[in-house]
C-alpha cells in the first residue's frame, strides 16, 4: 500500500470526472431554475389575469397591477441570477406576454379572461409589458459611469 505522497502511487483520475459531474450538475440546476421561472411566469399571468376583474362592491380593485409589476420584475431578476445569461433572463417575460395577450382575445367558444371594458385589464397589459421592457433595458444597456466634476 502506498501513501498519498509516494511517487509510485497511481494518479487520481476522479478529479476530471468530478469536474464533469460538477459542470453537469451546474447546468441541470440552471435549467431547473429557468423552468421554475417559466412556471412562475405562468402563475403570475394567471393570477393577474383572473384578479383583473376583482371587485369590492361595484368598484374594481386594481390588485392585478402590483402582481404584474412585482411578479415580472422578480421573475426576471430570479432568472438572471439563476442562469447568468441576459437573454435567458427575459424568457419569463416573453412567456408572460404570450399568455396574457392570448387571454385578451376570445376563444372559439367565446370565452374571454381579459375583457376590454375593464380598465384594470387594459392597464394590467400596459403595466406588465412596460415592466418587462424596463427590465430588458436595464439588463442590456450598461450604466454610465458618473461624469467627473469640473
Amino acid at each position: 500500500m502506498s501513501a498519498p505522497g509516494d511517487v509510485d502511487a497511481p494518479p487520481i483520475e476522479s478529479r476530471p470526472r468530478a469536474a464533469v459531474v460538477m459542470r453537469w450538475l451546474d447546468a441541470a440546476l440552471r435549467g431547473f431554475g429557468e423552468a421554475l421561472a417559466v412556471w412562475g411566469a405562468l402563475l403570475v399571468a394567471a393570477y393577474g389575469a383572473f384578479l383583473s376583474a376583482f371587485r369590492v362592491g361595484p368598484d374594481l380593485v386594481p390588485i392585478a397591477l402590483p402582481i404584474a409589476v412585482v411578479g415580472n420584475a422578480a421573475l426576471i431578476w430570479f432568472a438572471y441570477r439563476v442562469s447568468g445569461h441576459k437573454l435567458f433572463a427575459l424568457v419569463p417575460g416573453f412567456i408572460w406576454i404570450i399568455v396574457t395577450f392570448a387571454w385578451s382575445s376570445r376563444t372559439t367558444e367565446g370565452d374571454l379572461v381579459l375583457y376590454q371594458s375593464n380598465w384594470v385589464a387594459t392597464v394590467y397589459l400596459l403595466v406588465g409589458s412596460a415592466t418587462i421592457g424596463i427590465c430588458a433595458y436595464r439588463l442590456f444597456i450598461p450604466r454610465r459611469p458618473p461624469s467627473p466634476s469640473r
